[in-house]
């Protein structure tokens, strides 16, 4: 499971990033883009859940 940590981690930083990103632009009132960084994120929360749900069941299989 430390293979799972790593990449929620990193998946994790991503979605800071991007939350990070959509406040600088929603501040500059670039509102235009704001779209685009939804999108990525929640592509990045979609990764994240197939991720839990594919090492859940990897988990599963090896304690059987």
């Amino acid at each position: 499971m430390r293979m799972a940590w790593w990449i929620f981690m990193a998946l994790l930083a991503v979605q800071i990033i991007l939350v990070q990103y959509m406040v600088e632009v929603y501040l500059a009132e670039h509102y235009h883009q704001l779209p685009y960084y939804a999108g990525a994120l929640g592509f990045t929360f979609i990764c994240s859940y197939i991720t839990y749900k594919f090492f859940q069941k990897t988990n599963q299989v090896r304690e059987e």
